[in-house]
């Protein structure tokens, strides 16, 4: 995946722009500032508006081209953020570390995601957020009108709030919605979207 990824960002433009996500944008302005996790962060587009904010981030994802767009938007905004190359089932992140991890367009395989999804609460800190962000089943639609409409095409891949309920279960779920969106992110987001919005707080301490 990683030799996919790299040919995904391997333009002088930002694939996904250089815009926060709005959801994520949203959500982290009414938090207090502390460390935050960005896995699959891509062009670093959340982690420099997040670092732009007050917050201590950390970002991980397997392209190399995406760290070093990601680190020269980093620069160029004048800001700071930690970005290595791995993968959610190589990270060693310590334990009880992060006030937020913001998932964002992370889509996974069926099961990797249960397993991968689950591997990331313990390193919330009590009372921590997820943020998550991503395409539901129903966005096959979109999908079909739209090439720029963006999303992986399997549908194992796309998520339903169902399994969210389930993958985060042991959480306090307070927001879980499907809702239409219109997406204008870049040349990989563009036009109508249905996505799956969830804040859940680790309560499991």
């Amino acid at each position: 995946m990683s030799k996919f990824w790299n040919e995904r960002y391997d333009t002088d433009k930002y694939v996904y722009g250089v815009e926060p996500n709005h959801f994520f944008k949203e959500s982290i302005l009414h938090l207090p500032a502390g460390n935050i996790l960005l896995p699959a962060e891509g062009e670093g587009r959340n982690a420099v508006f997040a670092a732009q904010n007050g917050w201590t981030v950390e970002a991980f994802d397997q392209s190399e081209i995406a760290q070093k767009k990601a680190f020269d938007l980093a620069k160029k905004s004048g800001v700071r953020i930690n970005y290595r190359i791995d993968r959610f089932e190589t990270i060693d992140y310590p334990v009880e570390q992060f006030d937020v991890i913001a998932l964002i367009y992370a889509h996974l395989p069926s099961p990797e995601k249960t397993i991968y999804f689950r591997k990331l609460l313990p390193l919330l800190k009590k009372g921590g957020y997820i943020l998550f962000e991503g395409f539901s089943k129903d966005h096959r639609i979109f999908q079909e009108q739209n090439k720029s409409a963006g999303g992986p095409k399997e549908i194992d891949m796309l998520y339903s709030k169902g399994e969210l309920s389930e993958i985060f279960q042991g959480t306090k779920i307070i927001l879980l919605e499907q809702c239409l969106i219109s997406l204008d992110e870049g040349v990989g987001h563009n036009g109508s979207a249905s996505v799956i919005r969830m804040i859940a707080q680790n309560t499991s301490f």
